[in-house]
């Protein structure tokens, strides 16, 4: 939700801006924040996910003159003002205290929000379907994964493999003098084959002569049979 909001206030001249009905940072936060909200309180019901994403639309867009608050939730605890006012029995003195998002605003981000209400889509969030339960789980993994092996990345990079013997050592796993060996190998290995990568020759692989040709070999089959990490 945040990114297609963002995106379609880059494309969508004169929506974005910081005056009142304007599609702001802030406007943004809070539509991403509903829409992450109305999911998780319906965790079983991809119907209600749709009409609580939709209640939010509609309540960004109403005023005194025209009502929008028909999805909203009732009662005295809705987080919906007029709702609230209407179960207290005080909708005589109440009025809408902030403006309504402008109507060259509603109009771009409806289509988003008519995506993001997908059938298919919402089905993938219900805590019914066993599938849907797998496909998450998967997702998560993914995500951690990425993120993991991110930065671990990082890591490598700027201190070489040394700095995963301090993430193991944090972790409380007890290090041996193979592994330490180990790890200082690929790191002098990854330096060499930067420094090869980088030098004027690699540069010009037309330019490689047999010797040069035969030493990138040789370095590869040594980057291949340094995988199995000892024990």
């Amino acid at each position: 939700m945040g990114r297609r909001l963002q995106d379609v206030k880059k494309k969508v001249k004169g929506i974005g801006g910081h005056c009142a009905g304007k599609l702001t940072g802030k406007v943004i936060n809070d539509l991403t924040t509903y829409y992450g909200l109305a999911i998780r309180r319906n965790p079983d019901s991809p119907e209600n996910m749709k009409n609580e994403i939709w209640a939010t639309y509609y309540h960004k867009s109403s005023t005194d003159e025209t009502l929008q608050h028909h999805l909203c939730p009732t009662g005295p605890d809705s987080w919906c003002k007029w709702r609230k006012a209407e179960a207290l029995g005080v909708l005589e003195s109440y009025t809408h205290e902030k403006p309504p998002l402008a109507e060259d605003v509603l109009t771009a981000i409806k289509p988003i929000y008519e995506d993001l209400t997908n059938k298919d889509l919402l089905e993938l969030f219900s805590g019914a379907n066993t599938q849907n339960n797998n496909e998450s789980f998967n997702a998560l993994i993914w995500y951690f994964a990425v993120d993991i092996a991110t930065y671990l990345a990082v890591c490598i990079f700027n201190e070489s493999f040394e700095a995963i013997l301090d993430i193991i050592q944090t972790m409380g796993i007890v290090i041996g003098s193979d592994t330490d060996t180990y790890m200082g190998q690929r790191g002098a290995e990854r330096i060499a084959r930067s420094e090869l990568l980088t030098s004027q020759s690699a540069k010009k692989p037309d330019c490689l002569s047999n010797r040069q040709i035969q030493k990138c070999r040789s370095f590869l089959r040594r980057m291949k049979a340094s995988c199995t990490v000892p024990a």
